[in-house]
């Protein structure tokens, strides 16, 4: 059968090598279940889930272990884009029922009208109002100011701001994380422990990625320039999707 996936970042590069990557699924049109599926891929080189030598722990004397919460650790480094579509296949094939799943890459539409109604099914009705911003940082170190205050005042939004370390989340970050409409995060690795966080939690909410520095110079025009120009994109592009 044929299945659509999509990862949470365009994949620029296919030959580009990473250890931990998220992959959403649809499942083929008359498929009965969820509307979608997260999977998290994890080699051995990543920097989550504990030491190399923990993950061989974990591995035993196999290729690969899926948790419950559809997390994949397997016996290799890292991966190129095709090594991690092959292991998603090797998913399907035993997660979710399909002998032989063709993957075929999702548009943004079907991601916007499939994904959005699994990331929040308890909130279908018409959304109003401003777009409900969480911003998270890295917690270390003394406080500093972060970008995000350019966005106090701005009528599109609301914002917090919050920091984690690679903990399970606490009861109040979870209350926090359910408050708002979309997560941002300032670096990859920052998004790849909140959604692993966020999954354990039960929760499946939206991550973006600016891609800038944590703890930058706020002295810095050129800094705050690519903060303003980043979110605005996010902005624009989200903000059809208020009204599901």
């Amino acid at each position: 059968m044929q299945w659509k996936y999509s990862f949470p970042d365009p994949w620029t590069n296919p030959a580009t090598r990473v250890a931990l990557e998220d992959v959403y699924l649809i499942p083929p049109d008359g498929k009965t279940g969820p509307s979608s599926y997260w999977l998290t891929l994890e080699g051995l080189h990543s920097f989550t889930g504990g030491t190399r030598e923990e993950k061989l722990e974990r591995l035993g004397g196999a290729d690969y272990v899926i948790s419950d919460a559809m997390d994949m650790l397997v016996r290799r480094g890292d991966f190129d884009k095709e090594e991690l579509l092959d292991w998603t296949r090797v998913f399907i094939r035993l997660r979710l029922g399909d002998p032989d799943p063709v993957l075929v890459e999702a548009t943004q539409e079907e991601c916007a009208r499939r994904m959005s109604t699994a990331r929040d099914p308890h909130n279908q009705q018409l959304r109003t109002g401003r777009m409900k911003l969480l911003f998270v940082h890295a917690r270390g170190g003394p406080v500093q100011p972060v970008p995000e205050e350019v966005l106090h005042g701005d009528p599109r939004v609301e914002v917090r701001t919050t920091s984690l370390v690679d903990e399970p989340l606490t009861v109040a970050e979870e209350e926090v994380a359910s408050w708002a409409d979309v997560i941002v995060v300032m670096e990859r690795r920052m998004r790849h422990i909140l959604r692993r966080r966020l999954k354990q939690a039960g929760k499946d909410k939206r991550v973006v990625c600016l891609h800038l520095p944590e703890h930058h110079d706020l002295q810095d025009p050129a800094y705050l320039t690519l903060f303003r120009e980043r979110i605005d994109v996010y902005l624009e592009k989200l903000a059809p999707e208020r009204t599901l």
